[in-house]
């Protein structure tokens, strides 16, 4: 730290010497370099003591401060051209913030002597984030100036000429353009820049960039003579390397971190980047709920940048986001652009986003069901309506309107939200266009999500559904509140497509196949339930999703189906969780297209054997759950892998009590993708994969098993690219052979021994030694008293065992440690 100071300081004095001996212009000049290390000095002091509560020191702070301000007073006394200068330079310097490394490569890839070919880099991100200030930082960049012939700069948007842009690049490379050039039409101007470029070094950005038709139109006019020549564009859509068909992936900005935010904030309220100690809390408050979007920082230091008492800042930090949104003219141009270029099919399904609380992280299969039920997806062909949903949800992230919040094992998309001005923006247009209606948002009741609200509180006070009121209703959402039963008059709801309850008993009754337009049915209930056979009379049926418990299906009154889109068969019907395997076999066939299956109950035969109904001839299923509730005292034996399906790609086992050597049987699923075991899904103290392959394998779990050793080689999982080790109490490291995998990008360890996340660590090391980078290892080293503590409760009984589980759970609070406390499964 002392080190830097001093440099700091050296190189004031170092750009002050030249000063004291110059006149006139010269002098000037100096004083723009002094000034700018008199700032920088400042800036590194005030970083330094963030946080400081040496009254002293802070004084002297101030005072230098306040030097700073009467040399800036003097300073704007100069000739406008440098004070332009300096603040444009701070300007840019505000809109790199965070970018340091993209400014590196980029200028990189832009002035690299080694690359002669023509290279196309684009920038991409949502709106605010920076892409033309970081791209016009870039092009004025000292080093590319030097290293190009010719630089031109157009700005694209949505509605523009061929020729326009032709003329505007032409018009950047001469001195003095004549009328002529404006005469011309667009295939003499495109001749005319073609032999301008021929054989010479040239930059050409194209700013905000939304038809990639355009360049199709252009790309014949800018030759390639191998003299390192190349073109930028900047876009909201993160896919157009690929549109353009450029030989580098999008540099794909990000939302700022909390620190860079801070930093940006600080140079965008207070010219010498110090904040005054009093405004520190509140100043931090409102840079956070910002979320690290540059558009929105600017937005809030505007609010605050005329008005510094501690009231003020208060006020603001305490509701921000109603204070930004009360002059949308802010930010709504920006992004209304970003909507008005949507198809129409995927306005709604933006829109839709508003009917969520802000911040709140959607679950996509949640999200896709809903789009599905308010009608807003069609089909396509023979394609699933899940599956185009997905296409549309990864299409609104393509184009930088939605962000991904959390990733799934296999890398889709688990959940997702929208940033709070676009959100309001969505409230705003859906208002705008009487999009659905003002009673389809979704709002919080007991902290929870509800919809309706007010159907919420009456089933919630064991009130009656006047059924008039909402028989127009689509969706009922009441699976965040606990009634007594299902709702009876739900079933006289017959436009229903999405029913979600959650109740002491949640059997349905018979009459639920009322109704014929429900699509999605999830069930939470406090008791085992039973499905009634009038179900299959359901045609519309999608998904019967089940949370809990041992559930039955009763027999289906047909037993016969002599084709998939008979009479007898749900065809659409993909989704089915949480039944008992005592549930009749027969149930598949009236499923062909199931994907997603799950069973809890009696898996284990009375010899020790993993049973399972034959699932061959469901074709289409690739996700499947055995939870087994039959214990058994002894390691029991797999099944035949030939009674699953081919195509299964996903598999999870619980409490299935395995010998350690079965697994390799699971190993003969060609497809097998990801593998999760749970909860003594297998017993033992060493897993000896021997000589097992899993071919396609990319995901591994294992939670909350009692193996203490394990043996294997990179053979045995030869595509592995995420490891996964949860609360394995017993075991000892992570084996060493793991990090010879070239595929493997994570290694995860939680609630586990230390021994185990330092052996993750060393496997990191050891990769990173022999030039990988990419392993990367997430968690952190645990607390072993605790841990040792749970493996003590699981081995005690009565009151003892209920003590030490209270004082972990009241640990795991205060300490942040993985808690099992909301397993289904008893300990």
């Amino acid at each position: 730290m002392a080190d830097a100071l001093c440099l700091h300081i050296k190189k004031l004095f170092e750009h002050c010497e030249p000063f004291v001996s110059s006149r006139g212009n010269a002098a000037l000049h100096n004083m723009t370099i002094i000034m700018t290390s008199f700032v920088d000095l400042v800036h590194y002091l005030g970083d330094m003591m963030v946080g400081c509560e040496n009254e002293e020191l802070l004084a002297l702070l101030k005072q230098l401060q306040g030097l700073v301000r009467s040399t800036a007073a003097l300073y704007r006394t100069f000739p406008h051209s440098l004070t332009a200068t300096y603040y444009k330079a701070v300007e840019e310097e505000e809109a790199v913030v965070g970018f340091d490394n993209e400014v590196e490569i980029l200028l990189d890839q832009l002035t690299a002597t080694s690359i002669k070919q023509f290279q196309i880099i684009s920038i991409t991100g949502m709106a605010g984030l920076g892409k033309t200030s970081l791209a016009r930082m870039l092009y004025n960049h000292e080093l590319v100036k030097y290293m190009f012939d010719f630089r031109a700069w157009t700005c694209v948007s949505q509605v523009y000429q061929t020729k326009d842009l032709l003329l505007s690049i032409l018009i950047s490379f001469m001195d003095d353009p004549t009328d002529d050039l404006y005469k011309m039409n667009e295939h003499e101007l495109g001749e005319k820049l073609y032999r301008k470029l021929k054989g010479r070094k040239y930059l050409v950005v194209f700013d905000d960039i939304w038809d990639f038709s355009v360049w199709d139109n252009l790309r014949m006019y800018f030759p390639d003579d191998k003299t390192g020549s190349r073109v930028v564009f900047t876009s909201r859509d993160i896919d157009i390397s690929l549109r353009v068909k450029s030989a580098r992936p999008a540099h794909v900005l990000r939302l700022r971190t909390e620190v860079e935010s801070w930093s940006i904030f600080l140079k965008k309220m207070f010219r010498m980047g110090l904040c005054p100690h009093e405004l520190m809390e509140s100043g931090g408050v409102i840079n956070r709920k910002c979320e690290g979007l540059p558009l929105a920082i600017v937005i809030a230091a505007g609010l605050l940048k005329n008005n510094l008492s501690i009231t003020w800042w208060e006020q603001i930090a305490a509701s921000l986001r109603s204070f930004m949104v009360s002059d949308p003219r802010q930010y709504i141009d920006s992004l209304a652009l970003s909507y008005n270029h949507l198809p129409p099919h995927l306005r709604p399904c933006f829109l839709f986003f508003g009917a969520f609380p802000e911040d709140y992280e959607i679950p996509v299969t949640k999200l896709v069901w809903l789009w599905i039920a308010q009608g807003f997806i069609h089909e396509t062909g023979s394609r699933m309506l899940e599956d185009v949903a997905v296409d549309f949800l990864v299409d609104l992230i393509r184009r930088s309107l939605v962000m991904t919040s959390r990733i799934k094992a296999d890398g889709q998309v688990k959940t997702c939200r929208v940033h709070d001005l676009l959100h309001d923006f969505c409230l705003r247009k859906a208002e705008e266009e009487n999009f659905l209606s003002n009673s389809y948002r979704y709002d919080m009741l007991s902290s929870t999500l509800c919809f309706p609200l007010e159907l919420g509180k009456i089933l919630q006070e064991g009130g009656s559904i006047r059924i008039d009121t909402y028989k127009f209703l689509k969706v009922l959402d009441m699976e965040s509140i606990l009634i007594s039963v299902f709702p009876l008059d739900a079933v006289m709801m017959v436009n229903l497509r999405y029913l979600a309850i959650h109740a002491h008993n949640g059997s349905p009754h018979a009459s639920i196949s009322n109704l014929v337009n429900l699509q999605t049915l999830i069930i939470s209930s406090r008791k085992n339930i039973i499905v009634p056979k009038t179900i299959w009379d359901m045609v519309n049926l999608r998904h019967l999703r089940i949370k809990f418990g041992e559930n039955l299906m009763e027999e289906p009154t047909c037993l016969q189906v002599t084709s998939n889109d008979g009479p007898s068969a749900l065809a659409s019907f993909q989704t089915l969780s949480q039944v008992s395997p005592r549930s009749s076999p027969n149930i598949f066939s009236r499923t062909p297209n199931l994907r997603k299956l799950g069973f809890c109950g009696p898996l284990i035969s009375t010899l020790g054997d993993l049973e399972c109904p034959n699932l061959g001839s469901l074709e289409h299923l690739h996700k499947l759950k055995l939870l087994n509730t039959f214990p058994y005292r002894k390691a029991t034996r797999s099944c035949n892998p030939i009674l699953f399906p081919e195509n299964l790609k996903k598999l999870t086992l619980a409490n299935t009590g395995m010998d350690w050597e079965e697994i390799w049987s699971f190993s003969l699923l060609p497809n097998l993708v990801i593998l999760t075991l749970k909860f003594q899904a297998c017993i033992g103290k060493i897993w000896d994969t021997n000589d097992a392959e899993f071919r396609k394998l990319k995901v591994l779990k294992l939670h909350d098993l009692d193996i203490k050793q394990w043996i294997c080689s990179r053979d045995n999982f030869p595509r592995l690219q995420r490891l996964v080790v949860q609360r394995c109490l017993k075991l000892d490291i992570v084996p060493m052979a793991l990090g010879k995998i070239l595929t493997l990008e994570v290694i995860e360890v939680n609630g586990c021994c230390s021994s185990v996340y330092r052996s993750a660590v060393e496997i990191q090391k050891d990769q990173e030694s022999e030039g990988n980078f990419f392993l990367k290892v997430h968690g952190k080293e645990n607390n072993d008293y605790l841990i040792t503590l749970i493996a003590a409760a699981k081995r005690k009984e009565g009151e003892k065992r209920e003590r030490i589980l209270v004082t972990f759970h009241l640990a795991a609070v205060f300490l942040r440690f993985p808690s099992q406390h909301g397993n289904h499964i008893q300990w």
